[in-house]
């Protein structure tokens, strides 16, 4: 765990961090060895102690104690970690100016003027639209709507890094559209569920942001490719087909040796060639058909302006069970 927290800040503080257990814990009371587990860490020149909480949550009181006397073992600054806590536990310890960081990326440093309002401040700006991460996650929240996972089951089975599962779950909380109970095996785990329908649709669909990074044109269809945009559109509405084929991958897996790219202009006019979208991710990890997934459609489309296409995308979308006027 400490490791996700270690990439963190090397990514948005520090990056010459380092994390290294602590040596000389044999300084330390057996009580306090028991209670948490030793780690050196220097951020921005600041030599810390780094605690990771392994035992019962003692009271404030309790913590307090035993900071003081680490503090008195190491002259040193103390930081507590923690997978996750409570709100009213992370205000008791903003409250008694305790230093701390959470797996999530919050943190509350006042040692190095980094207190917790700054920090979301500095991490999370106001959210325009969804990064890639976060529009998967809602995706995959969206078309598994029972579904409950902690941070490396879904990590796992969406194919990203814990760390940005972990901020794709921290975006789609901060907009409540996920929330979570703490359990699991060790009684220590965050498990994230969506919110109900409607409202997860409707929320969500103002941060959607178009999937596709570029378009280019060839003879022939790359494999793996699902049929996407308007020729997608035209088979799930009464709109009319362009008369040439459309067809999404992911920008990553087109195998540029299998098909030969167009790009004289006027051949492109005048041949009915493959328009080929390459996406930001894999359109497949949606579609149970040879057809991109509903909602990823929409958001290829949504800023198209033509009002025969914006009523086929809303006639589609009216549709799903998640959906409502």
């Amino acid at each position: 765990m400490v490791t996700i927290v270690e990439t963190y800040l090397k990514e948005n503080i520090d990056e010459d961090i380092n994390i290294k257990p602590w040596l000389k814990k044999g300084n330390f009371p057996i009580f306090l060895r028991d209670s948490y587990n030793f780690y050196e860490m220097t951020i921005l020149g600041t030599q810390c102690v780094l605690l990771e909480v392994i035992a019962e949550m003692p009271s404030i009181d309790q913590l307090k104690k035993h900071l003081k006397q680490i503090k008195n073992l190491t002259n040193c600054q103390i930081v507590l970690f923690y997978k996750d806590i409570t709100r009213y536990r992370r205000k008791s310890l903003i409250k008694n100016k305790i230093s701390f960081v959470i797996e999530d990326g919050q943190m509350y440093l006042p040692f190095l003027g980094l207190d917790l309002k700054k920090a979301q401040e500095y991490f999370v700006e106001e959210m325009k639209e969804f990064t890639t991460p976060t529009q998967i996650a809602y995706l995959y929240f969206l078309y598994n709507r029972e579904e409950v996972v902690n941070t490396t089951e879904f990590a796992k089975k969406l194919g990203l890094n814990k760390m940005t599962a972990s901020r794709a779950l921290n975006d789609l909380y901060n907009l409540n559209l996920i929330k979570y109970q703490i359990g699991g095996r060790t009684g220590r785990s965050k498990e994230y569920k969506r919110i109900s329908d409607p409202d997860y649709f409707l929320i969500g669909r103002e941060y959607l942001k178009t999937p596709v990074r570029r378009i280019i044109y060839a003879e022939s269809k790359p494999l793996g490719a699902l049929t996407a945009g308007l020729d997608a559109l035209a088979l799930l509405s009464m709109i009319n087909p362009l008369g040439h084929s459309i067809v999404a991958i992911e920008k990553n897996k087109l195998d540029e040796n299998q098909i030969e790219i167009v790009k004289n202009k006027d051949f492109i006019k005048d041949k009915k060639l493959v328009e080929i979208e390459l996406w930001d991710y894999d359109p497949r990890l949606f579609s149970n058909s040879s057809n991109v997934d509903i909602l990823s459609l929409y958001a290829s489309l949504k800023d198209e302006t033509d009002e025969r296409v914006e009523q086929a995308l809303e006639d589609v979308l009216r549709g799903e069970l998640w959906y409502t006027d």
